[in-house]
């Protein structure tokens, strides 16, 4: 049931103070002055995915957040939606009742805070890579952090290990059972479709180049992931040191190697797809269709001979989803 629909009217230009960066190796990351008009991108534009909700500092309980986990803001150039799915009280107290929806345009001031609804107290700022929305109403406030859906969309191999250790027991014995599955995933596998915590993520051309790959006679699955754009909070995890909320010029590649796992990310701002991350990754057995990576909550699922479904779930992110991959 919507509860509320509350539309913005103000026509405002969005300000963003950009730096600018040419780097040529992990070691130089000195700003330089540039043309604000030809930044890369703008961090604000977007769609944005909750993480974590608090009321008076206060964390809200597990039930309350199960509803509010397909909350969803997008940023274009000049307007936003924001759509709050929440649990229901009184009457309504079944179930995820209660939807609060606030569109319109908005402005930044000269401290970086989004005004979204002055009249309900509706605020947003970007922290490190993260968006912080506000709410005050009286004496209660609320803040709800986001997170950008292409920082999910490239961790997802590093989706953490489930609490009490692996959530689905793998084996990497190498039974006959196993071994007649590996032939079948043999190959190239090209992503096809992404959701995340029930939200459809738009697949841009840089992101349908994405695919995994499963090579003969070993337990390692190849992973391509590619993005149009990259953002702050990949900056801030690859440990690309510099700030902003724009990047005009910058060209680093960033190799590393966890045990078993070995990550390649390409950041080049002239290159058509500026976000290129390859993987490599261990997998186990766990049925006559299914393989799990190894110590991590990501499954594969041999759905039919020509489509693969990836599951995974990231508990300090409080995301969940599936991508499909079709063969090649």
């Amino acid at each position: 049931m919507k509860l509320m629909s509350i539309s913005l009217k103000t026509i405002a230009l969005l300000l963003t103070s950009l730096i600018v960066l040419t780097s040529c190796n992990d070691e130089d990351t000195t700003p330089i002055d540039g043309n604000q008009n030809q930044a890369v991108f703008n961090e604000l534009i977007g769609t944005w995915l909750i993480q974590k909700s608090s009321i008076n500092g206060v964390e809200v309980s597990a039930e309350s957040f199960n509803c509010l986990k397909t909350s969803v803001i997008k940023f274009t150039d000049m307007d936003y939606e924001l759509n709050y799915n929440k649990k229901g009280t009184g009457s309504f107290s079944a179930g995820c009742a209660v939807t609060q929806q606030f569109s319109g345009t908005y402005e930044v001031n000269k401290e970086g805070v989004v005004d979204l609804n002055s009249n309900r107290g509706l605020t947003a700022e970007l922290k490190e890579g993260k968006l912080i929305v506000t709410t005050v109403e009286g004496n209660t406030k609320q803040e709800d952090i986001f997170i950008n859906e292409k920082d999910i969309v490239t961790s997802v191999l590093d989706t953490d290990v489930a609490a009490g250790g692996n959530p689905t027991p793998g084996t990497s014995v190498e039974t006959e059972e196993f071994k007649k599955l590996k032939e079948k995933l043999q190959g190239k596998w090209a992503l096809n479709s992404f959701e995340i915590n029930g939200e459809s993520i738009t697949l841009s051309s840089c992101r349908s180049e994405s695919l995994i790959e499963f090579k003969e006679n070993n337990n390692e699955i190849f992973i391509l992931q590619k993005k149009a754009t990259f953002t702050q909070g990949d900056l801030n995890k690859y440990g690309i040191g510099i700030g902003g909320s724009g990047i005009q010029t910058i060209k680093v590649t960033k190799a590393t190697t966890n045990g078993d796992n070995k990550d390649k990310v390409t950041i080049d701002s002239n290159a058509s797809c500026k976000f290129v991350k390859e993987s490599t990754r261990i997998f186990e057995h766990v049925s006559d269709n299914t393989l799990k990576v190894k110590m991590r909550n990501i499954q594969f699922k041999l759905i039919d001979a020509s489509t693969i479904e990836l599951t995974f779930k990231n508990t300090s992110t409080n995301t969940e989803g599936k991508q499909i991959y079709k063969k090649m």
